[in-house]
């Protein structure tokens, strides 16, 4: 129910006043996902380790929107780089999560709200196992299954977001 989520707000979480306020979809928010992914890896040891490249679409032509890409490289227990792609890149990961804003901004906010942990219907896990909202797109089902073996790591990484305040567009 996206009326549950409106849109152009912050995310209501628990986070300090004193918490950094960064916009999604941007370059900037992904790289704080990534600083807090490193400063946390004692909890990315317990996890396990990551070895792939993510892509994380937000968007789509439905509403004549163009849609973003980020691509995030992970290697062992830290994100090691963060950048925005174009869509000829999007091939260069071994996968890609396509998503409509709406989607991510829900998922994003049911973390916040979940001081952490996102409610049942939005976890990476739910958002993607029939393949909607949520598109898991992979060149090959081996490159398809980094994606579920390191999913409680992705999870947690986006988890990372209710520790700092979330800004989305006004409109999608």
């Amino acid at each position: 129910d996206s009326s549950r989520f409106p849109l152009g707000r912050s995310c209501v979480s628990s986070v300090v006043e004193s918490s950094p306020v960064i916009p999604f979809p941007s370059v900037e928010w992904f790289k704080q996902l990534a600083k807090l992914m490193n400063t946390n890896r004692a909890r990315q040891e317990q996890l396990g380790y990551v070895d792939c490249v993510a892509t994380f679409s937000v968007g789509d032509d439905s509403n004549g929107a163009t849609p973003r890409h980020f691509q995030v490289t992970f290697e062992e227990f830290e994100a090691i780089g963060v950048k925005e792609v174009s869509s000829e890149e999007v091939a260069s990961a071994d996968f890609a999560l396509v998503a409509s804003t709406e989607t991510w901004s829900e998922m994003i906010r049911s973390i916040a709200e979940g001081g952490g942990q996102p409610d049942l219907d939005h976890s990476l896990n739910r958002l993607s196992h029939m393949g909607t909202p949520m598109k898991l797109n992979a060149p090959d089902p081996l490159k398809a299954d980094l994606y579920f073996r390191y999913n409680q790591s992705l999870q947690e990484f986006f988890d990372a977001s209710a520790s700092f305040t979330t800004v989305f567009p006004e409109a999608i």
